[in-house]
């Protein structure tokens, strides 16, 4: 093994990623799979050893933090108790509702980290949060809210609600962080009131990863144009502003080290403001690499620069593993500066197709993980990224550039005619089914990552780039065409899907193309839900929304989530609210094709004639039936409610030979 931190890197990597997500049998097996691969690719004697040595250090390390650490404090959730911790972070909301994260101790465990969501406390960073008789409630996941991830990457586990009293106890501390956050306030709120809305927000999200107020409908246009990824402060963002940094520095004679440090400080700003992203950790280490060896003389390269960041950030956070954003953006800097470049190594043709190929490389290597986070991923992206990632670029130089110099020079309005064509052709782009992948098949991440393991391991049997490049066509091929067969099969069957947050109940109805959407509930958060499961499936028409409680508010919220999506009609169970010619009284006639429906569930009982007039409505019923009732198909499927740990985010799909299938989503 030439390169040992490579080595290392990967499998510190690896052991973390077994002894986090990986027991049993598929352990095992995966363990076994990845020692013939090694045997397989010639290693041998000492690089055997230093892989086994750091494979089996990051385990112990994982299993060790888990185990006397992280089991120690989610043994308190549902527990009742005081805390007192520092403030060390504070995320705001409208309303005067902010997010803080308080380090302090629990029952004689020291540094730990919990999250209180409070309004009107005015609390600053260093300052100590007091909760009386609090109840502490570890982190979930669920089909939208990935918290648990979220927070495990951060090294919080549990949340403090509803505690009997709130003080806040002033320790006029962390000055330098408070004045820091309160510049970044002040540079947010003049993006956002001399240039438009929509670039305001863009640009703020780019500079600061500041997405608050962000308008979801804009999110999914960018990450469906191939560009979202510049939302989140990440290795680009750190690179140019290190780029920018040093050609400043180098030019007044300051000598190698004193120049070194002055990007650092002033690194370390931009990465505070922004709130410690891990993808800017990610860069700023790799960055670190590579000039602190020009200053020794040394020679670096992206892969070990990458290995290395990868390697200490792992050891310093054994949870990183969780993190989406160090996860996609250690595969993408691969992609753009190891894949892609070893791809295209023999390439002679033109440097713009060069360029192409690359960023088709970096595409492959992440849409496993935008598959797996975000349910679809961009067709287009290597094109748009060639076009529009120079305006993108230039807008951050300019807002960077604004920051760095306290709003004096007048140059946002450059930064607004930059983001507006970017804004416009994404939204088309959004529009166009071609422009990006969804997949409709069952455990997606799962399957694709499957194929992945299959090109890896053809490629370290044949060391062959035409190889390389042909199973990676021939996989994203069947990928597509397995999607298409099964969203084409999964259109004869009758799905129900049960989308929200704990009781609160939205179903959605599919069946021969057509879909009907029932709120049941009436919560503010169900559309989130129901825009996520037709984002999965690839719905871009929707027959009618059937609304039930909180009419008005509902109508509301849906029609923002829910902006990429054609709805046809609108059903309201009463008048009180009816303002247009699209909205109908819920008796009206809903034609579907089998017979009968009838749900009891959570929120209610919902039943209704698919071919008739007749819509039933109660909001008393707590039992866990779905029944499917007619001469076509009689169904009466039991659902377990314990078994199921009583949430939503489940779909049940019935064919028409009598059989059916429930799975979660």
């Amino acid at each position: 093994m030439k390169r040992k931190m490579i080595g290392a890197a990967a499998a510190y990597l690896a052991g973390l990623f077994f002894a986090s997500f990986f027991t049993g049998i598929t352990s095992a097996v995966i363990f076994i799979t990845l020692a013939i691969l090694v045997f397989a690719g010639g290693i041998r004697g000492k690089d055997l050893i230093l892989l086994l040595v750091f494979f089996a250090a990051a385990f112990a390390v994982s299993k060790t933090y888990e185990r006397f650490y992280y089991d120690r404090i989610v043994n308190y959730s549902g527990s009742t108790g005081n805390f007192s911790g520092e403030i060390t972070g504070i995320e705001s909301y409208a309303g005067d509702l902010s997010l803080y994260t308080l380090k302090g101790e629990l029952n004689g465990i020291s540094d730990v980290k919990v999250t209180y969501l409070g309004s009107g406390l005015n609390a600053e960073y260093g300052d100590i949060l007091h909760l009386d008789s609090c109840r502490f409630s570890e982190y979930t996941n669920d089909y939208v809210l990935r918290n648990k991830d979220i927070f495990m990457a951060e090294g919080i586990f549990l949340s403090a609600d509803y505690p009997e009293s709130v003080s806040v106890e002033r320790t006029h501390s962390r000055k330098i962080k408070n004045a820091l956050m309160d510049y970044r306030e002040k540079m947010l709120s003049l993006f956002r009131s001399k240039m438009s809305g929509k670039t305001g927000n863009f640009l703020g999200a780019m500079v600061f990863g500041e997405k608050r107020g962000f308008d979801p409908d804009m999110k999914t246009e960018l990450y469906r144009s191939g560009v979202g990824h510049v939302m989140a402060v990440s290795g680009i963002h750190v690179s140019v502003i290190a780029v920018m940094l040093m050609a400043v520095l180098s030019r007044l004679q300051l000598g190698r080290i004193l120049p070194f440090i002055l990007m650092n400080v002033l690194l370390i700003i931009f990465i505070t403001m922004a709130e410690w992203p891990d993808s800017a950790v990610r860069a700023l280490v790799m960055i670190d690499f590579i000039y602190s060896a020009r200053i020794f003389r040394r020679q670096s390269d992206i892969f070990n620069s990458l290995a290395g960041a990868v390697l200490a950030i792992c050891i310093a956070d054994p949870f990183a593993v969780y993190s989406s954003g160090f996860l996609l953006s250690v595969t993408a800097t691969f992609g753009i500066g190891v894949f892609g470049p070893y791809m295209t190594r023999n390439f002679t043709g033109n440097r713009h197709v060069r360029n192409f190929l690359i960023m088709i490389c970096t595409s492959m290597c992440i849409f496993p993980l935008t598959i797996k986070y975000f349910g679809e991923t961009s067709l287009i992206s290597p094109i748009t990224n060639i076009i529009l990632m120079p305006l993108c670029s230039g807008a951050f130089i300019i807002g960077a550039i604004y920051v760095i110099t306290g709003g004096i020079l007048p140059v946002l309005g450059i930064a607004e005619l930059l983001l507006t064509p970017v804004l416009a052709i994404s939204d088309v782009i959004s529009k166009s089914r071609i422009a990006y992948f969804s997949y409709s098949g069952e455990n997606p991440a799962e399957n694709i990552f499957v194929l992945a393991a299959i090109v890896i391991i053809l490629h370290i049997v044949y060391r062959s780039r035409a190889v390389t490049a042909w199973t990676m066509a021939v996989s994203f091929c069947a990928v597509m065409v397995f999607s298409a067969i099964t969203s084409h099969i999964s259109q004869k069957s009758l799905r129900v899907a049960f989308l929200g947050k704990g009781k609160n109940t939205a179903a959605v109805i599919s069946y021969n193309g057509t879909v009907r959407i029932f709120d049941l509930s009436g919560y503010y958060n169900s559309p989130v839900y129901v825009r996520k499961y037709l984002a999965d499936n690839g719905v871009s028409t929707v027959d009618s929304v059937m609304l039930v409680e909180n009419e008005p508010s509902q109508y509301a919220s849906y029609v923002s989530e829910a902006a990429s999506v054609d709805i046809e009609k609108w059903y309201s169970r009463s008048d009180i609210f009816i303002s247009g010619d699209d909205i109908f009284i819920a008796d009206e006639e809903i034609n579907f094709s089998w017979d009968e429906l009838e749900i009891i569930y959570r929120s209610g009982r919902l039943a209704f004639d698919f071919c008739g007039t007749e819509i039933t409505i109660e909001s008393s019923g707590n039992s866990g039936t779905f029944v499917v009732s007619g001469d076509v198909l009689p169904h009466d499927i039991p659902i377990d409610r314990e078994e199921n740990n009583g949430l939503n985010n489940f779909e049940i799909k019935l064919s028409e030979d009598g059989a059916y299938k429930f799975r979660r989503l």
